[in-house]
């Protein structure tokens, strides 16, 4: 499986001469992440261990932290009434490719389970819309995912 966070850090950049909050930024691909997880109102272990590699591949959080990052990402998730402010936050940072990279990612915590229900597709859909991935992109990091995961879309 391909280490999708393993180009995080050097591709967060900042658009001005003010420094990046990398943090702002593992928060919210955290919440997105963790929200896909939700979607299908059955979150499992399988997703959660994506979001776990990629969170500390991409951010070097190590395990005694990590836990209570994702709790607080997940608080943040169940208190936001939009992914609005997450999603603007990643689009701001991270270039055209880096956000289709995100929807690849996105993919893999669906197709964790083994499966996407509509639920999962339309959330992903609309994420992709406000990250401004581009439908052929999105429908292109579907099956790189699912791939991946020994399905066949």
């Amino acid at each position: 499986m391909t280490d999708w966070f393993e180009q995080l850090r050097s591709w967060v950049a900042p658009s001005s001469d003010e420094p990046v909050d990398l943090e702002l930024i593992a928060r919210a691909a955290a919440v997105i992440l963790l929200e896909m997880a939700a979607t299908d109102e059955h979150r499992d272990d399988d997703e959660l261990a994506v979001i776990h590699r990629a969170m500390q591949d991409a951010f070097e959080i190590d395990d005694s932290q990590l836990g209570e990052f994702l709790r607080d990402a997940e608080k943040l998730r169940r208190d936001s009434v939009s992914l609005h402010d997450f999603t603007r936050d990643l689009k701001a940072h991270l270039d055209r490719d880096e956000r289709a990279q995100l929807v690849e990612w996105l993919w893999h915590v669906a197709w964790a389970d083994g499966r996407v229900d509509r639920y999962e597709e339309q959330l992903l859909r609309r994420l992709a819309d406000l990250l401004a991935v581009p439908h052929g992109e999105f429908i292109r990091r579907k099956h790189i995912a699912a791939e991946a995961a020994g399905i066949t879309p």
